[in-house]
């Protein structure tokens, strides 16, 4: 297990240093909001009055996504594809190739009509939009052909409240379906959530704790494969080396 939890360990900064954070801006004025609701309805419309524009100019016409998504090539991603097998080795030359904002579509009574629009982009500028299925959201669909992880930074997440969970026990989900953490996650989001594309695929949801602390979940078809808590104050540092 010590493999997959030192590559969780080694993403969660990345999305700190790649620049992710869309902090700020969730104190909007109702103009602010209209105008974010008229471009996503000039983007549903028409995706050419989007193309080519710059990150920061889709963050001030359409608001905060729901998360951004980045799409990462790692060169030995395949050291980590048997989690039960200790390996020594580093992570090496993480680069992230494209990074893509997700906004959900709304009807016109401001519910949710269970699809959204992908909005990728390269060298910060918009390349790509894509109307994707929101309620089965399948990261995988729409990552960078030669990327083989992607990070999800969520802007609204949930924080987890430890206090009435036992931790020495959260090693006795292992092997067990998705579905029964339901008691400890509840309906909370994570704040990140990863997939790595291998052979046999990985996906691991990261909640925030407190502070510097995270409750990281890694799954396989939605079976546990490991759970734990931990802390990534002085994390950082080490990642920044891998970065291309």
């Amino acid at each position: 297990m010590k493999c997959i939890k030192k590559l969780i360990l080694m993403m969660i900064p990345v999305i700190f240093l790649v620049g992710c954070s869309t902090s700020g801006m969730n104190d909007k004025n109702v103009s602010k909001e209209a105008i974010e609701r008229n471009t996503m309805t000039k983007v549903q419309n028409d995706v050419n009055v989007i193309m080519d524009k710059s990150y920061d100019y889709v963050l001030q016409n359409m608001g905060s996504p729901y998360s951004t998504i980045y799409s990462l090539k790692i060169d030995n991603i395949n050291d980590f594809k048997d989690v039960n097998k200790i390996k020594g080795g580093q992570v090496d030359d993480v680069k992230v190739l494209s990074t893509g904002l997700l906004y959900p579509k709304y009807t016109s009574d401001y519910k949710l009509d269970g699809s959204a629009i992908y909005i990728g982009l390269k060298n910060e500028k918009v390349n790509q939009v894509e109307t994707c299925d929101f309620k089965n959201f399948d990261v995988s669909q729409l990552m960078d052909e030669k990327s083989n992880i992607s990070i999800s930074s969520y802007t609204n997440y949930d924080n987890l409240n430890m206090d009435n969970i036992d931790r020495d026990k959260l090693n006795n989900y292992i092997g067990k379906e998705k579905s029964s953490l339901s008691d400890i996650i509840k309906h909370k989001k994570c704040k990140y959530s990863i997939y790595m594309d291998l052979d046999d695929p990985i996906n691991i949801d990261i909640y925030d704790v407190k502070d510097s602390d995270f409750l990281m979940i890694a799954y396989k078809d939605d079976i546990i494969i490991d759970i734990g808590e931990q802390d990534c104050t002085n994390i950082l540092s080490s990642i920044q080396e891998n970065i291309d």
